[in-house]
């Protein structure tokens, strides 16, 4: 088991990014596995909270990542990269109100979840 006190940030997002590289290549079950070891040993850590709603979203497992990822925007809602994944499966279930309605409520047009689904728009427009 992971412990907080033995991982620094750096080495944390290490692990989110390797997780990520994970999903990309196909291994969702794994990339789960570290996401959910990684809250193990940080609970509340917003990276691999976010990463384990994208473990769903990969897989068109809907439901359970728009649930996680509405539930990180009402903790927070100037997390605008929870807002990016939101628009991603929004507009894999091709629900375009949402994503027109989620693209609206961006704080900050710098940052990675607006450039993401800004991305999706300009593909699909």
């Amino acid at each position: 088991m992971l412990e907080q006190t033995y991982l620094e940030k750096d080495e944390l997002q290490k692990l989110v990014d390797i997780a990520f590289a994970g999903c990309s290549k196909g291994r969702v079950p794994e990339a789960r596995t570290v996401f959910a070891k990684i809250l193990e040993a940080v609970p509340g850590y917003t990276p691999a909270k976010v990463g384990l709603a994208f473990t769903h979203v990969v897989v068109d497992d809907f439901p359970p990542a728009d649930e996680m990822l509405t539930d990180l925007l009402g903790e927070d809602p100037d997390n605008d990269d929870a807002r990016g994944f939101l628009v991603l499966s929004k507009f894999l279930q091709k629900d375009g109100d949402a994503v027109d309605a989620l693209m609206g409520e961006f704080r900050d047009h710098d940052s990675a979840g607006y450039r993401l689904a800004s991305s999706l728009n300009d593909v699909t427009r």
